[in-house]
């Protein structure tokens, strides 16, 4: 059974890479000035927000800390 083995899978067409020429590669799109897929826009706003989040964290350590009072 396992004598022939060798024989069988060098003449066999289910070993052999299939050419697929249907489907073919696209060619990378650059996105003409999208940084992560995103617009000018959405950085932005994005990076409004990361601001607003670093002073509002900033002022709380500084309120735990005892550093700075709001009052």
């Amino acid at each position: 059974m396992f004598d022939s083995l060798r024989d069988m899978s060098d003449d066999s067409k289910e070993f052999e890479q299939p050419v697929d020429t249907i489907f073919e590669p696209e060619p990378y799109d650059t996105g003409a000035g999208r940084f992560l897929g995103m617009t000018v826009g959405q950085r932005f706003v994005i990076s409004i927000l990361l601001l607003a989040t670093v002073i509002v964290l900033g002022l709380t350590c500084l309120m735990v800390t005892e550093k700075v009072w709001p009052f």
